[in-house]
């Protein structure tokens, strides 16, 4: 198996050169997180959902079947 040694083959910057990566780029990738947790929160807020409808289904029908028995 061959060794890759990231340290050597590494490209090395220069300080004056020109930055890839500009204030847009930075600033896009910053939004990024916060669409991350409301995408969490959302699907928080969509799984209590279906658990409580699961449990209103189970009473009502528990609810009916004390009153037809």
């Amino acid at each position: 198996m061959a060794l890759y040694d990231v340290a050597k083959t590494a490209a090395v910057r220069r300080p004056d050169a020109p930055s890839s990566v500009n204030r847009s780029t930075f600033g896009r990738h910053q939004r990024k997180r916060p669409r991350a947790a409301l995408g969490i929160a959302g699907t928080m807020f969509v799984l209590m959902g279906v658990a409580i409808g699961v449990l209103t289904l189970r009473f009502i029908l528990v609810f009916a079947h004390s009153l037809l028995s």
